[in-house]
């Protein structure tokens, strides 16, 4: 119903579908904290329709987001976008194995609709435990730069990054290959991160 160029009507389908959801409709749900969403959906729900849950208002921001930023209401719409990514990437690292319904947006189609935006340095970090867990690990080590960049120099993003390169250290040089980041470069990126920030003596 978007593709008519319709924002109205989708605006009250969508207003429906989030009220039958969560209680909230189009003007308050872009407001809402994480934990808030978390806490209406869990209220009373065994874990796997929490996670069916999470992927339907995931797949509802994503329309939602793509209305408000044809209404050029740009800070709603990267709200909504946000939003749905973190459903999606805590949806995935909590249950790995879960088989994405075709109508649940994907990881990368949400990051690239937040383009060119800068994310946040908690969402960073998620992307970079997640990529991990995926074994892309050329694409965590992306994330993982953005994440220091968003940091400006905080230690706790430093020491992630040097706890990431460890771990990788472990792996054999087929796994490292097959997932973007060949051992050189796991060498090189550990370096480049104790060149930049020293382990204090």
């Amino acid at each position: 119903f978007i593709q008519s160029e319709d924002y109205q009507a989708a605006l009250r389908r969508l207003d429906v579908a989030l009220r039958d959801l969560l209680g909230l409709g189009c003007d308050s749900v872009a407001a809402l904290a994480d934990g808030e969403i978390l806490a209406r959906l869990t209220l009373g729900e065994p874990t796997p329709f929490v996670q069916e849950k999470c992927l339907v208002l995931a797949a509802l921001l994503k329309q939602l987001g793509r209305v408000c930023a044809a209404q050029q209401r740009t800070d709603e719409s990267r709200e909504c976008f946000l939003k749905a990514l973190h459903l999606i990437v805590g949806t995935e690292l909590q249950n790995p194995s879960l088989a994405r319904p075709d109508y649940a947006p994907t990881v990368e189609e949400l990051v690239e609709q937040l383009r060119p935006q800068t994310l946040p340095p908690r969402t960073w970090g998620a992307l970079v435990v997640l990529y991990e867990q995926r074994g892309q690990f050329g694409k965590a080590e992306d994330a993982l730069f953005s994440l220091l960049e968003a940091s400006a120099g905080n230690v706790n993003a430093t020491e992630m990054g040097i706890a990431f390169y460890r771990r990788l250290q472990g792996l054999s040089d087929e796994v490292l290959a097959a997932g973007g980041l060949p051992r050189p470069e796991v060498v090189a990126g550990l370096e480049e991160i104790l060149r930049a920030h020293p382990p204090k003596t």
